[in-house]
């Protein structure tokens, strides 16, 4: 068994930091359709009133904040050391399935869309946050399934793991907000967006 720890786990097809970031990436491609968030909403805690569209525009873009930290955390996997690689992945699958729950909890407290086809773009986004979650949550119990001891059973196990995270974040419902021009104008004026596409892209 020592002798298959040197077989390096990142090198499983699909499996590593770029496919993992893919994932990442995806959700952030997200955060950027709608002109990034830069601040949560009003800090007086009051929400503004339900007929400004750009104040709704913008209590969207402060609900999509956790999943865009979630930006550069993924874990390193270290061929070495499969105990910790797996412990680390289940710690950042649970931040993972955790930071699309707050997502979603921001969108249902966002109120009622003052802007034409705002609540069915909502709610189309709320299903797929909703599959992401869920796909977090399954790669967890599959990766805390895993023999910390059996380096083989981890990179037997992982490219499957990665697959299904990858198939829920290239739901094509992610980019239902993006597709609604009154929501992306909106967007555009609101005090708590601001566009993140060149700092996104530099983030790395």
């Amino acid at each position: 068994m020592r002798r298959r720890v040197s077989r390096p786990v990142s090198t499983v097809p699909g499996v590593g930091m770029g496919s993992g970031m893919g994932i990442v990436a995806a959700v952030l491609a997200l955060v950027v359709s709608l002109a990034g968030c830069a601040t949560p909403a009003p800090g007086n805690g009051q929400l503004p009133a339900a007929d400004d569209p750009v104040a709704w525009a913008g209590r969207l873009c402060a609900s999509l904040q956790p999943l865009g930290a979630l930006k550069g955390q993924l874990p390193a996997m270290d061929p070495n050391d499969p105990s910790t690689g797996r412990a680390t992945l289940s710690t950042y699958f649970t931040s993972a399935e955790q930071a699309a729950d707050q997502a979603l909890t921001g969108l249902a407290g966002a109120g009622s869309s003052p802007i034409a086809g705002g609540d069915d773009a909502v709610a189309a986004l709320s299903g797929a946050l909703h599959r992401l979650r869920d796909a977090y949550h399954e790669a967890k119990t599959k990766i805390d399934a895993i023999d910390p001891k059996d380096p083989v059973g981890l990179g037997t196990q992982l490219p499957g793991i990665f697959s299904s995270l990858a198939a829920a974040s290239n739901d094509a419902a992610l980019n239902t907000l993006g597709t609604n021009a009154g929501l992306n104008d909106a967007v555009k004026k609101a005090a708590s967006c601001s566009l993140m596409s060149r700092s996104a892209g530099a983030g790395g």
